[in-house]
């Protein structure tokens, strides 16, 4: 059980690398009845008295800006030799990428979580392991594999960065009504963090320049990367320090409220994940600082002078712009902040429609939008519905739906943003989902 858990937790940090990435629920963010809806915002109250999860809520996300599965196997085609292989030139030009696109992945899993009112307050606490990832990438990548450099065009490829985490949070919830009719609630969640795992880029500018038809094979090549580590000495030596590592240690807070304005019109407002982790054990740090430029050959001597080149200075000076040096040092990391911001109308004395905008922020910003409807019905079911814009997607259909069996019972629920991708996860750009079950009284 210990070396599955390892090599999923491997695969997922070196594999899917990916800056730090929030993981969105605009679905589960209207399931007010389900404890987990919390971690959008720490003020929502579920109607039952007290709520208990044990290894038995989950989580999945991932998302690719850029292009789903179905446009890239769409250009594998067989050869000559009848071996199936990608045809770039023709993804290039079916692609339309815009120098920010992103590759995300993201897992996490409530350990354990409590929750319990107490008159007017309410109290929670929490165990959750998180892992999350995000790869950069651009054209350029592809341009250069089907065009190659063009004279006198510099290449830039400092949008290739790669980072990704796995921690666990420990979490302490509270939040308390107030005003007539306990018309607004305050909450917020303080969060001790223990980092496990992490790669960084914390800049990496690298540029290919050619030089023009007058200077045949002229380059210049500059490279200026920093990457920081943590962890993957122990994840590749010692599984169980890496496991039960308590020395990279952080905080995290989250904050939000709701306000019911009258009988029809409520508002919620919050914003998670406000934190840093401070990698200091297994901490390294990978730089690579150099420039080097091949002067190339002039036309008007190639024909009478012919080749001079000494292939090995010049093997010796590309591999010194390359040449990696490694150190211990320590560094922090923040944690992606997240914002939700919240109207809701009833319609009904159990409907309710809703308007969310989202954003999170970790080097830039990402943005959406959800509209949703919610229906209860007693205490036993609550069923959401959702339409979602984000990641420059526009055929987000969500669905959430809980199932209580009793006051002193079990509470089923399930939630996506994207239905469609779980029927059609070819044709996706967004797939998320989290299931679960909680006992609750």
């Amino acid at each position: 059980m210990k070396n599955i858990y390892v090599y999923t937790i491997s695969l997922a940090l070196l594999l899917l690398a990916s800056p730090v990435l929030a993981q969105q629920e605009l679905t589960l963010h209207l399931m007010n009845n389900v404890f987990q809806s919390t971690h959008t915002n720490p003020a929502l109250r579920s109607r039952n008295s007290i709520s208990v999860s044990i290894f038995s809520s989950y989580h999945v996300s991932l998302k690719n800006s850029g292009f789903t599965y179905n446009q890239l196997a769409a250009n594998i085609e067989e050869d000559e030799t009848g071996q199936r292989v990608l045809d770039l030139g023709q993804l290039y030009d079916n692609l339309d990428l815009n120098g920010r696109d992103y590759l995300h992945f993201s897992a996490n899993v409530d350990l354990f979580a409590l929750s319990f009112r107490a008159g007017k307050n309410r109290f929670s606490l929490n165990a959750t392991e998180h892992i999350h990832g995000r790869q950069r990438y651009d054209g350029s990548i592809f341009q250069i594999a089907v065009e190659g450099n063009l004279p006198g065009q510099t290449l830039q490829f400092g949008n290739f960065e790669a980072d990704a985490i796995h921690y666990r949070e420990f979490g302490l919830g509270f939040n308390r009504s107030f005003l007539e009719e306990d018309k607004l609630v305050v909450g917020t969640r303080v969060k001790a963090l223990f980092g496990l795992g992490n790669i960084q880029t914390q800049y990496a500018d690298v540029s290919l320049t050619t030089g023009t038809e007058q200077e045949l094979y002229a380059l210049t090549t500059q490279a200026n990367v920093r990457v920081n580590t943590a962890g993957t000495t122990y994840l590749d030596e010692d599984q169980e320090a890496y496991i039960y590592n308590m020395q990279n240690r952080g905080f995290g807070i989250d904050l939000g409220g709701t306000y019911q304005l009258n009988d029809r019109i409520s508002f919620a407002a919050s914003v998670v994940n406000l934190g840093m982790i401070n990698w200091k054990d297994d901490a390294k740090t990978y730089t690579s600082d150099g420039e080097f430029t091949f002067n190339g050959i002039d036309n008007d001597n190639l024909l009478t002078e012919g080749f001079d080149i000494d292939v090995t200075q010049l093997t010796d000076s590309i591999a010194d712009i390359f040449e990696v040096e490694e150190e211990s040092a320590q560094y922090a990391t923040g944690l992606p902040t997240q914002v939700y911001l919240t109207g809701n109308y009833q319609l009904a004395t159990w409907t309710t429609a809703s308007a969310t905008v989202y954003s999170d922020f970790y080097q830039s910003f990402r943005r959406g939008v959800s509209l949703g409807i919610r229906q209860d019905v007693g205490r036993w079911l609550q069923a959401a519905a959702t339409y979602s814009i984000q990641n420059r997607s526009f055929n987000n259909l969500g669905a959430a739906l809980s199932l209580t069996t009793g006051p002193g019972g079990i509470q089923l629920y399930a939630a996506t943003d994207n239905v469609l991708a779980l029927v059609n996860v070819g044709n996706a750009k967004v797939v998320n989902a989290r299931a679960g079950f909680n006992f609750v009284f």
